[in-house]
């Protein structure tokens, strides 16, 4: 029987297009498989480019909002709305629901959809939402120590919407009526630039008047012809950029077409240019989609270790600064990361992809790298120029492996870091002052399971051992998040304790238990990885009766 598929996407453009892989995936997974996917409105159009999907079903999910924030319709109107919408993706009956949307509203709205294997955000029993699927678990929290992060969302979706498979490119299906519009435009120079000068958010954009210096630098050098993109709103960013490229004496042919094309002509648009020198854009992706070499200008809270062009051949600029890329919802006072990018830096690289010259050896004040494959077959970036923190360096590419292999089960082909932690030091003490407080705490934790697994329950001491655990366990969590050593695992033992989607005081004192001994098991699978078997054998957590059956779990552990 074929297998039928639901993806719930309802964010961005570049979210959208960075499925591609798990598309491909599912196909290899299961050949000839149905996917369906539910998106907003207004990004349904994003849809028409992909492709493995079966059924595109769009919905008004921001006027939904609005309606329910004015009040505009009742409570039971607005229930009734969505029921009626949800019912036939209901008799569908789903193999599978991947939902890539994490908040609560989706998380309801796929537990009402409903399907035995629902990954991503789903509805706890309470109405919370839950995040059980390990790699979707991982992108939530990857952000508390995003600087050691090496997986891009793509592969993140793919592994965790299904799992490990053959590499495979984004791809973007474009009309043939489309290619030809686009090659009509581009007439008169015989290579093009297309240019996204803008963003959604000016946080992640460089500064206009750099974008125009390095354009007229390369024309100085080269005659083939600029074509602008992006929406109507930056025609007034586009402005300044083109004001500065005039005043340095830019000489190339120009096109602003922003606003002015559809997504599929943007698609062939950017197909029939040489290159795109862009912000990180939801236009980038489709870029990378199209089969065009990008310069990705990575600065601002973007991190391009996440969302960076996928694939092969292309580059990324970043910043070298100890606070870039900054936090998501930090403001930041000077933007100094985007002065930190060299026009001249930016035209030498566009003159490398665009005439063959050397690509630059020496890049001051950046970070230059070029997008690839890894040995695991996952997207990664090469550094080319410039240089990471020693430490930041080892525990990427630490922590790339053990992830990688914990979620897995499969040893990575990826070269571990060479020798022990820079920090060896400061690492041993933290796992020192870790491995007994884990090992107290799960004991307490098996303990407390104990108690609340009898007939008779004393409430009363149970209690009294919640708030001695609670106590220490806010002393172990600020123990190993000070750590680079402890902190990626502590920050998924917090996660596994939020995702306590079960009933029942003794169902929950298993969960909390299971937590703690995943804990244990990590942190001392990491000592003997940094620092060979320990001596000591009583740091352990005796399991046995921690291991709770169905009934007693409630919940079911969606592997990747």
């Amino acid at each position: 029987m074929t297998k039928q598929v639901l993806i719930i996407n309802i964010t961005r453009m570049g979210d959208l297009v960075q499925m591609g892989a798990l598309l491909n995936r599912l196909q290899e997974e299961w050949p000839g498989a149905s996917v369906d996917l539910v998106v907003d409105r207004r990004f349904a159009s994003v849809a028409a480019l992909m492709t493995g999907l079966r059924d595109v079903i769009p919905f008004d999910f921001h006027v939904l909002i609005d309606e329910s924030r004015a009040a505009v319709k009742d409570v039971v109107s607005l229930y009734q709305g969505v029921n009626a919408w949800v019912r036939p993706l209901t008799e569908r009956r789903y193999d599978r629901i991947i939902n890539l949307t994490f908040n609560r509203p989706s998380a309801l709205l796929a537990g009402a959809i409903g399907a035995a294997d629902i990954r991503g955000a789903r509805s706890a029993w309470d109405g919370g939402m839950v995040v059980d699927n390990p790699w979707m678990a991982y992108f939530c929290d990857f952000h508390q120590f995003r600087r050691f992060n090496r997986f891009n969302l793509v592969d993140v979706y793919a592994l965790g919407g299904s799992g490990l498979g053959s590499f495979a490119p984004l791809q973007a299906r474009i009309p043939a009526e489309d290619r030809l519009w686009a090659r009509h435009v581009l007439v008169g120079p015989s290579q093009w630039v297309a240019v996204q000068a803008g963003a959604s958010d000016v946080m992640k954009a460089w500064r206009p008047h750099l974008f125009g210096l390095s354009l007229a630098q390369l024309s100085h050098q080269w005659d083939g012809g600029l074509a602008f993109i992006g929406s109507a709103d930056e025609e007034g960013t586009i402005a300044q950029v083109m004001q500065a490229y005039r005043e340095a004496g830019g000489r190339n042919a120009v096109k602003n077409l922003a606003g002015r094309t559809t997504l599929s002509q943007l698609a062939a648009l950017l197909s029939e240019c040489r290159t795109l020198l862009t912000n990180d854009t939801g236009p980038m992706h489709i870029g990378v989609a199209a089969g065009t070499s990008v310069i990705d200008l990575s600065v601002g809270h973007v991190d391009f270790q996440e969302t960076g062009p996928y694939g092969r051949g292309h580059w990324v600029i970043q910043p070298e600064l100890d606070c870039a890329p900054c936090g998501f919802e930090q403001v930041c006072a000077h933007h100094a990361c985007k002065d930190r990018i060299a026009p001249d830096l930016v035209a030498d690289l566009l003159l490398h992809i665009l005439k063959g010259a050397p690509p630059p050896s020496r890049a001051t004040g950046v970070r230059l790298y070029r997008s690839d494959v890894d040995e695991d077959g996952l997207g990664t970036f090469r550094l080319t120029s410039g240089s990471e923190a020693v430490g930041t360096a080892w525990y990427a590419g630490f922590w790339r492996r053990y992830w990688y292999e914990t979620y897995t089960g499969v040893e990575s082909r990826v070269p571990a870091p060479e020798g022990a932690p820079p920090d060896e030091q400061q690492a041993r003490a933290s796992l020192q002052r870790l491995i007994p407080l884990l090992t107290a705490a799960c004991r307490k934790a098996e303990e407390i399971a104990h108690m609340a697994g009898r007939k008779t329950v004393n409430i009363a001491k149970i209690t009294q051992l919640q708030q001695q655990q609670g106590k220490e366990k806010e002393r172990l969590v600020l123990t190993g998040m000070g750590n680079s050593a402890t902190a990626p695992v502590t920050a998924a033992f917090l996660r596994q304790l939020q995702n306590d989607n079960v009933k029942g005081l003794d169902r929950l004192a298993h969960h909390h238990a299971g937590a703690y001994r995943t804990l244990l098991t990590r942190v001392l699978d990491i000592d003997r990885r940094f620092f060979g078997s320990r001596a000591n054998s009583s740091d352990s957590c005796p399991s046995p009766s921690l291991r709770p059956s169905m009934r007693q779990t409630g919940s079911t552990q969606h592997a990747a």
